[in-house]
């Protein structure tokens, strides 16, 4: 498998479900689907990992964080990392919540500490929103992940948050041969369909798994 180098000790995925074509990821800081598909493949992938012994970790802002029912914060078998600018410019653990999880003031910053100082304990490092986060993170990634939705049997959502697709296409290109050999075993893809990609479809929406690789 022929896939870019990581620019760090590890490599920095994003992954991100978003509406095709103009790439929306949300409406009013929520999430217009709930998808049961789609998030089982997101814990899958993002619990997941090759090596046992590690784990995997997830960033996201502040309001993804408050987005999270309180009940399944932290995210369970992840290192949970919270960005504000109201925290400090190094990773500092809260205890707030009966299970640990970590602050820090900046994106660049969390990444740079978890590369230093939870190198043996990690495996890879997800980047998970929101829309601030994603647009921040172009450069800092090495890999993309994205499920690309499209409504077919309902109406499609309003949307006023999304990616910044002319940056995705000048840094990453999507590759089509990988995405299986990417993740690890632990997560479940749809069988492939006749164009060489993995689809499903639920509750109006049909959707398509996919990797982007640095240019």
């Amino acid at each position: 498998m022929s896939l870019a180098k990581s620019k760090t000790k590890l490599p920095v995925v994003s992954i991100v479900a978003c509406l095709v074509p103009e790439m929306g990821i949300g409406f009013q800081g929520n999430l217009p689907w709930r998808l049961s598909k789609e998030m089982k493949y997101f814990r899958q992938v993002t619990s997941s990992t090759f090596d046992p012994a590690k784990k995997n970790a997830v960033i996201m802002g502040r309001k993804t964080w408050e987005s999270i029912p309180a009940r399944f914060r932290p995210l369970p078998n992840r290192i949970n990392v919270v960005i504000s600018r109201s925290f400090t410019d190094t990773l500092q653990e809260a205890n707030d919540l009966t299970d640990p999880y970590f602050k820090i003031n900046s994106l660049s910053g969390c990444i740079d500490e978890l590369t230093t100082k939870m190198t043996k304990d990690l495996e890879r490092i997800y980047i998970i929103g929101g829309g601030e986060i994603y647009n921040e993170c172009y450069n800092m990634a090495d890999y993309w992940l994205i499920t690309k939705l499209t409504p077919v049997d309902t109406v499609e959502p309003e949307m006023d948050t999304f990616l910044n697709t002319k940056t995705l296409k000048q840094v990453f290109e999507e590759d089509k041969t990988h995405l299986s050999e990417f993740l690890p075993e632990g997560v479940e893809l749809p069988e492939k369909s006749e164009d060489g990609c993995y689809h499903a479809q639920e509750k109006g929406y049909s959707f398509e798994f996919t990797f982007y690789n640095k240019r």
